[in-house]
């Protein structure tokens, strides 16, 4: 498997990146909802570059592992505040199958938003939807900095050849500290 680790300043340039994106758009959004668990930070970060406060949050579980989804994408916890007509900026860190942020998607408009527009930080080819707005597209399975040692351990346990995955995801480091802290 291909992986592509992101810094956590690469993440701060992407989202200034697509703050920047949104505003030449002309997007303006009544609020932002984050995709829990990896569009919390993409969010939080967007609500600061955007100036809107208006943040939530709802969870979407799909994947169970690198690369292992479940039979489809579970809301766990639906968006508790009212979309009645409003314009959502939806968040998340990635498009991957793109099936989570559908349904996310779907989720909203059930609710009555009233414009949806979708953001993330990275896209893959495959897809299924194509977010409005994006910064960068990789067929790499890619690794958040909030995600590193969630990772370091799913490879541990399941690889064949742990150090080998390890040494190509970049995440030797994030391992042995893990060891150490055991």
């Amino acid at each position: 498997m291909r992986y592509l680790r992101l810094s956590w300043e690469d993440i701060e340039r992407q989202c200034v990146e697509l703050a920047k994106m949104l505003r030449r758009s002309g997007v303006r959004a009544d609020m932002i909802v984050g995709i829990s668990r990896g569009g919390l930070v993409p969010a939080r970060l967007l609500s600061d570059l955007l100036g809107n406060d208006e943040l939530h949050t709802m969870r979407v579980k799909f994947y169970t592992g690198i690369g292992k989804v479940g039979e489809r994408p579970v809301i766990l916890h639906p968006t508790q505040v009212d979309v009645t007509g409003r314009r959502v900026l939806l968040v998340d860190d990635i498009a991957d199958s793109g099936k989570s942020l559908s349904t996310a998607k779907r989720h909203l408009e059930e609710r009555g938003a009233g414009e949806i527009v979708v953001a993330t930080l990275m896209k893959k080819p495959a897809s299924v939807i194509t977010p409005d707005f994006y910064v960068q597209e990789t067929d790499a399975w890619v690794i958040f900095p909030w995600e590193a040692r969630e990772t370091a351990r799913l490879i541990a346990s399941g690889a064949e050849n742990v150090e080998e995955e390890l040494r190509a995801a970049g995440l030797v480091e994030v391992a042995r500290e893990l060891e150490e802290d055991c």
